[in-house]
């Protein structure tokens, strides 16, 4: 457990540092929404967004959402990292940023508010996916995805 919890700080860490550069461009130079909810949740905890804040809930979460990854990768052999990590990204925007923060929110789902809505944030998720997955195969220290994660040893009489 302990090995699972390290690579998924590895691959988490990754991954949330993938997203930020491309955030920064998206968000900042482009103009588009990105991180609306990790803000609005600092605001309904501490009423205000502080740097320092942001930066840890980015990484706390960024670590939570490795964990699945890196188990999922420790159970069998996938194909190649970066379509692993691709479609792990996906499937994290498209369940937890499209549907359940909104609906969480309630705020209106991207789907709702079209295509600039959509592509940001799922781009943003699609790096995290493929930085995480190769953090998580170099972390095994493996060429495939398959990350081992030993099995529980039974005593020995």
């Amino acid at each position: 457990m302990r090995r699972l919890m390290v690579r998924a700080g590895i691959a988490g860490v990754a991954g949330g540092i993938a997203m930020i550069p491309v955030g920064i461009v998206l968000r900042r130079i482009l103009g588009y929404s990105l991180n609306v909810y990790g803000e609005l949740l600092l605001r309904t905890l501490l009423g205000r967004t502080p740097i320092w804040a942001l930066a840890v809930e980015h990484f706390l979460i960024s670590w939570g959402m490795a964990l699945p990854l890196v188990a999922v990768l420790a159970r069998r052999r996938w194909g190649s990292p970066t379509a692993v990590g691709a479609a792990y990204g996906a499937a994290i925007w498209a369940v937890v940023n499209s549907l359940a923060l909104p609906l969480a929110f309630g705020r209106p789902t991207p789907w709702q508010l079209g295509w600039p809505a959509i592509w940001p944030s799922l781009a943003v998720h699609l790096v995290y996916g493929v930085a995480a997955s190769a953090a998580a195969v170099r972390a095994a220290g493996s060429g495939s995805p398959h990350v081992p994660v030993p099995a529980a040893s039974s005593p020995r009489a």
